[in-house]
């Protein structure tokens, strides 16, 4: 899916279930959170599904 930061706008592709924090290039925000499953997207965070 690809995440947009609340900071700088960029969009980023991450996978659903990303065992790893994934980090804004730009602006080096945290975007994502590994849970046990899916990944949780840091509040603010939008993003859309890639479609298929």
């Amino acid at each position: 899916m690809d995440v947009k930061s609340p900071g700088c706008y960029k969009i980023t592709t991450v996978f659903s279930h990303a065992q790893t924090v994934v980090l804004c290039v730009g602006c080096s925000t945290v975007l994502c959170q590994p849970t046990g499953g899916k990944a949780r997207l840091t509040k603010g965070c939008s993003f859309r599904r890639k479609q298929h």
